[in-house]
């Protein structure tokens, strides 16, 4: 059929519907992106209006608190007394201020009729010269000079006012020269006159000052106008995205798009912003921690660097947060939000203001976590000595190396043909004993660093290697089964094992102990020992008694069952050197030296820090226990009665233990051995023939960067996430709390269950060690933003290790509130126990030399000889223990301490003036009047007198304290050591210098001299003779002293006025 090509589309056919269902589509869509922009995806609008609202009604609210507030402060007794001083002053400069401000005024009025003359004048004269500078011909530049010197004799005639108070006006003729002179002077004259004016309104402004301070240190917050500035920034506040761009740190955030309050100089709580259950009102407090935001800007920092999200995300707050499939940084949950901190913080064992990471950081060292699974930053040690090892090694190849090149190049030269040819030959020779002394002399350092290394490497647990000399037999598989049976609170956590390799296990161990013969030790006095081992320190780490019949530290093991499990002998081998052991280990022999090996190289059978080299090799052994345990210097006899005590520490019958013949199988033994390795023992035991095993674990460096489909939740996803711990989070907190739940339902062979054993911690130690994991991330953060300091702050890093390190908080305060494990004993808690607990170290660095520290922390005994006794405070039951620290671990400890205090190093002393005779005269009255009794409480070396010492010696003074410090300590002892016995108020300002408070002798009038000043020169020039002297001069009050009692010493001590009374040590 043909087609119709006359039939028009446009008029036989309708597009009407077509049209309609377009245009109605169009409607639709407009309606929905016209509710996105303004409702769906545009809820941070709906925030801001309101916060606008809610912050609005806050302020409005405080407004009148502030306000009463104000006005109470502003009518209280001292401010009125403030405003009264601030009246009168003004009264008395009021006639001094009128008669400055009347000769101003009338040097203004002619300095402006002089001004406008001579500037004109000026610039006449100025422009002339430039145009003689530049007048090339002679006769041109003469004329012009004359010109301009005719201009300046003038006469320039001016009407001005007369300077003195007549009102009258003067005609005056000026040249140029007098005209530029006057105009000086008036000036000149003005300026004079203006500084007397603020010579003559300085006690005013002080007092003004002095009132304006007590309002601000009196008011909690802004005042009512402040805030009132604020309620009017609100109301104006621009409905908009809130945006931070760092490009530096490819930043983008809007997370102050909701969170409109954080960074508000008022605080606000969620209760003033709505409520505790109201949505909106979390979002609009105030930061917990303001002081953060002052050392990590936001512009800079912005938020998600801290605590994760998604801070592009403003569609939603579940997008916002990170909360959603396939984003890596989901916001860290409140329980863990500090775990943002370490991205940046890695190398901090402490990081202020985090708490909860901090404890994190240090369970994953305490606990042994560091054992298994490699952690960038602990055990560094370990792998540092591994590596010096590898290049002494290295060099030992080419040392031999280079031995047969020299023997070669010998050997050639003696068959050289002609002279020329064999002298090259023995040339080449003496070049390589030249290098060959090179590579010596680089292998003695290597040595030397492997030294100090293997004296900083220490192990978690307890050297196996002693089990046969230290352990009772029949204990020790008890202890494998479960540890925690033994010692509930104990590190050692528990493997899941069988019978079977329960026994294995412990006949491995047993076996593979290295055979000794202990000295057999007499029995010693447990009621001495119980003394001793009370007061000694012992209990700033150990503890006693179990739940809470507890008493002690957390830090090292508690002893109340030690009876059950240790031989006696090697108790006290073990409480009079912990770090004494039966055989050197030889790390390049890899095994422990029998006497044997030092007899056949005719040596004594002697090793200790000072005898480390190995008979065989010459290279460094391992001496020591690796034992953060350190030496009480305790005589034998002290020895054997802590001991003693310790051995009567039992619950259970030795007879109850059944026998175990089986340690002795030797068929056991290489079983035992594969379980060992495969749980990984060595980790946190020196065992022998395991010494280099490696970590079984996996590193955890950045495990919470590890993409969630690569953690193994085995057959309990599906579980996981239906209870809402399908997370990083989730998965940290159930491994730490049941490891073992993720084998639940799984078939595998015997060896390939999950190694990681129970820790039975407690639920705030999951919390902190999941906190720390979580923020163990490859960082995000540039690295120029994250916390890698080069100076003195490295030096606060390193330092804190080893205070962790080795528990030195059990004993001594180094922040402000910090609790001691010692102070918290109720023996301690009287007025004599107090007396009796180690000093605190706040501003230690400040207070010391760093060469007398250092050779403190080497020998706290201060004696090489006498060393049962406290070097620096012999009165102190408590001991000072010897720790055995590397050179390397003395050095970042003094380093830590200075700079603690920001104290500059090298330190150099600064000169003391010598003492006049006059002046060693008055400080000899002052030291031993009876209102400054220094003598009375700080020791002198007489037996009688320090058994009532509280403060150290003086003679100490001038090697181990600072003259800078000590003056401070003496003006305001409190203000350094909060809660110090040594009183303040010794001394009141008099004028520019400190004079003592209380009477002083008769001699002293006259003397204009800083009496605090001549204190402290006296003290730095003390000597032996000198404090003889002094205790004869002092010897009515030492006898007194000495016949008081200690409780009514304390409680005279606190009826004495301070400014009667100098008692505790520096």
């Amino acid at each position: 059929m043909p087609e119709n090509h006359d039939r028009d589309p446009v008029v036989f056919s309708s597009l009407s519907a077509y049209l309609l269902i377009a245009s109605l589509l169009l409607t639709v869509s407009l309606g929905l992106a016209l509710y996105n922009e303004f409702f769906g995806l545009r809820p941070w609008k709906d925030y801001q209006r309101q916060f606008k609202s809610r912050y609005a009604h806050f302020l409005e609210k405080e407004i009148p608190r502030q306000a009463a507030a104000e006005k109470a402060i502003l009518g209280s007794a001292e401010y009125q007394d403030l405003q009264k001083k601030l009246k009168d002053a003004e009264e008395a400069a009021r006639p001094n201020l009128n008669e400055i401000d009347s000769q101003v005024a009338r040097i203004d009025q002619r300095l402006a009729g002089v001004t406008t003359e001579f500037t004109d004048k000026r610039a006449y004269v100025s422009s002339a010269i430039y145009i003689i500078e530049r007048t090339s011909g002679e006769r041109s530049r003469k004329r012009r000079e004359e010109n301009l010197e005719k201009f300046r004799k003038g006469p320039f005639r001016l009407r001005l006012p007369a300077l003195d108070a007549s009102g009258k006006i003067e005609d005056v003729s000026f040249t140029y020269d007098q005209l530029e002179e006057e105009f000086n002077r008036l000036r000149e004259q003005k300026s004079n006159l203006l500084t007397q004016k603020v010579e003559v309104l300085r006690p005013v402004t002080e007092l003004r000052h002095q009132a304006q301070t007590y309002v601000q240190d009196h008011l909690n917050g802004l005042g009512a106008d402040q805030l009132k500035g604020l309620l009017k920034k609100t109301r104006s506040l621009s409905i908009e995205i809130k945006q931070i761009h760092n490009p530096d740190a490819h930043l983008v955030e809007r997370c102050e798009s909701c969170h409109l309050a954080i960074r508000e100089p008022v605080v606000v709580t969620r209760q003033d912003m709505g409520g505790v259950k109201d949505r909106m009102a979390a979002a609009f407090t105030s930061h917990p921690s303001p002081e953060l935001l002052q050392i990590h800007n936001p512009e800079k920092f912005g938020c998600t660097p801290c605590h994760n999200g998604n801070g592009m995300q403003v569609v939603s707050v579940q997008k916002a947060h990170g909360n959603y499939e396939h984003w890596l940084w989901p916001l860290y949950p409140r329980a863990n939000f500090e775990a943002g901190c370490q991205q940046c913080h890695a190398s901090d064992m402490v990081v202020d203001h985090a708490p909860m990471l901090s404890r994190g950081k240090e369970l994953f060292q305490w606990r042994g976590c560091m054992g298994c699974h490699r952690f960038q930053g602990y055990d560094a040690e370990t792998e540092d000595v591994t590596a010096v090892q590898q290049q002494i090694a290295q060099l030992e190849m080419k040392r031999q190396e280079t031995q047969r090149e020299i023997r070669a190049a010998i050997q050639l030269g003696d068959q050289a043909a002609d002279n020329e040819t064999a002298r090259s030959f023995y040339q080449r020779a003496e070049a390589l004993r030249v290098s060959t002394g090179d590579i010596d002399g680089r292998i003695e350092q290597l040595d030397y660093r492997a030294r100090n290394l293997l004296q900083d490497i220490k192990k978690v647990g307890p050297s196996l290697k002693e089990v046969r000399v230290k352990l009772r037999a029949e204990w020790v598989p008890v202890w494998i089964t479960n540890p925690h049976d033994f010692r509930p609170t104990t590190r050692m956590p528990r493997f899941r094992l069988d019978e079977d390799e329960v026994k294995s296990v412990a006949a491995f161990i047993w076996q593979s102990g290295v055979e000794g013969k202990l000295p057999v030790q007499p029995r010693g006095d447990a009621a001495r020992g119980k003394e001793s081992f009370e007061t000694r320190g012992c209990l700033g780490c150990h503890s006693i008694g179990e739940g809470d019949n507890r008493t002690g530290g957390t830090f090292a093991a508690n002893l109340t069952r030690v009876g059950e499990k240790v031989n006696y002998d090697y108790l006290v081998r073990w409480v009079h050197d912990p770090r004494e052991r039966t055989r050197p280990y030889c790390p390049f022999e890899k095994r422990d030296l029998t006497e044997d090996d030092y007899k056949k190289h005719g040596k004594p059978f002697v090793f200790d820090p000072e005898h480390s080299e190995c008979p065989n090799d010459g290279h460094e052994l391992q001496v020591e226990q690796m034992t953060v345990m350190p030496s009480l210097r305790l005589s034998i006899q002290e020895a054997r009665d802590i001991a003693t005590y310790l051995m009567t520490q039992k619950e259970k019958d030795l007879a109850s233990y059944p026998a175990a013949p089986y340690l002795s199988d030797v068929a056991l033994k290489a079983e035992g051995l594969k379980v060992v390795q495969r749980y990984g023992c060595a980790g946190c035991h020196e065992i022998a023939g395991l010494e280099t095993e490696g970590r079984i674990g996996t590193e955890l460096t950045k495990e919470g960067s590890k993409p969630l489909e690569q953690f193994d939740f085995a057959l309990l996803v599906t579980e996981a996430r239906e209870q809402g711990w399908h997370s990083h989070k989730g998965f940290f907190e159930h491994k730490l709390q049941k490891p073992e739940m993720f084998d639940q339902g799984l078939i595998k062979a015997e060896g390939e269950e999950l190694k990681m054993p129970n820790f039975n911690l407690k639920p705030e130690d999951i919390t902190a060690l999941t906190t720390f994991l979580m923020g163990a991330v490859d960082s995000t953060v540039p690295r120029q933003y994250q916390y890698l300091p080069s100076d003195q702050r490295r030096d606060v890093q390193e330092g804190w290790w080893l205070i962790k390190k080795y528990n030195c908080m059990g004993c001594h305060q180094f922040k402000v509130g910090q609790a001691t494990g010692l102070e918290v004993l109720a023996r301690f808690q009287t007025p004599e126990g107090k007396d009796q607990l180690p000093p605190k170290l706040l501003g230690e660095g400040a207070r010391v030399s760093p060469d007398w520290l250092l050779r403190f922390l080497t020998n706290p005994a201060l004696s090489k000889n006498d060393t049962d006794r406290n070097g620096i405070r012999p009165y102190l039951k408590t001991r000072m223990p010897t720790f055995y620290f590397s050179p390397n671990e003395v050095r970042k400890l003094v380093r830590f301490f200075q700079a603690m205090s920001s104290q500059p190093m090298p330190y150099i002393p600064p000169r003391l003036d010598p003492l006049t005779n006059q002046e060693l005269t008055l400080a000899r009255a002052l030291f031993t009047s009876r209102a400054a009794p220094c003598l009375k409480c700080h020791a002198t070396g007489d037996a009688g007198h320090d058994r009532y010492a509280t403060a150290p010696n003086f003679l100490f003074a001038p090697e181990r304290l600072k003259p800078g410090w000590t003056k401070r300590w003496l003006l305001d002892p409190s203000m350094i050591s909060p809660g110090t016995a040594m009183p303040s108020g010794l001394f009141k300002r008099d004028g520019a210098r400190w004079v003592f408070a209380g009477p002083t002798p008769p001699i002293f009038a006259g003397y204009e001299g800083d009496q605090a000043d001549l204190l402290v020169r006296y003290m730095f020039a003390m000597t032996a003779e000198e404090q003889r002297r002094l205790v004869g001069m002092s010897a009515g009050a030492m006898k007194s002293a000495a016949s008081v009692s200690r409780s009514d010493e304390s409680h005279a001590r606190l009826q004495v006025p301070a400014g009667q009374l100098l008692s505790q040590a520096h």
